[in-house]
């Protein structure tokens, strides 16, 4: 039996492994890896539970309030840090409204106390940004600050007989934006609300 001769081979693995060392510090020093990591956002809206929900204020059972609201999920491996949720455009009978501001919206799931503090979305985690509501059949409320702490210098109700075109963002401090749009419109058949 022959002695195996292994000749150049530990002169080749030397040189593969110092090739391998200066690629991963060339790529690791340009964040090509933590662009693999890093978090992404994803909007959702449909017309149905959990994103259009009604709600009973009284005893009665009757669903008396309708909220509309968007799902925000982490796509990526890393959390999505300080996430904030903002109406940034309305439309009202296909014209643009200059009359509103965009506001900070609330998320829910959380006491109204810290419903306004930004969140960190963990990977796979979803939650909901509530954008609108519609109490007793009335008019849409943008759901954002109220109470004393807010003068907005605007209103922040949306006539139901009129169409209604909103755009939400989502901002986080290491994640890109995205956007999502709704259009609200309040028919014979009740209230239609659908992704556009």
């Amino acid at each position: 039996m022959k002695d195996v001769e292994w000749g150049p081979v530990p002169v080749w693995v030397g040189a593969i492994a110092s090739f391998l060392a200066v690629a991963v510090a060339l790529l690791g020093g340009t964040g090509w890896f933590a662009r693999l990591q890093r978090p992404v956002l994803r909007l959702s809206f449909e017309s149905g539970q959990p994103w259009c929900r009604g709600v009973s204020a009284d005893p009665s059972g009757e669903k008396d309030v309708l909220w509309v609201r968007i799902a925000v999920e982490n796509h990526g491996s890393d959390p999505a840090k300080g996430c904030i949720g903002r109406l940034i455009g309305l439309a009202t009978n296909g014209t643009m409204r200059a009359d509103i501001d965009p506001v900070q919206l609330r998320w829910a799931g959380v006491p109204r106390s810290r419903s306004f503090e930004p969140i960190d979305l963990r990977r796979g985690q979803t939650d909901f940004l509530n954008v609108v509501y519609r109490p007793g059949g009335r008019d849409w409320l943008i759901d954002t600050f109220g109470g004393d702490d807010f003068d907005p210098g605007f209103e922040t109700h949306l006539r139901a007989d009129q169409s209604h075109h909103l755009r939400i963002a989502v901002f986080a401090d290491n994640a890109d934006t995205r956007s999502l749009s709704l259009s609200l419109e309040v028919g014979p058949d009740g209230p239609r609300i659908s992704r556009t």
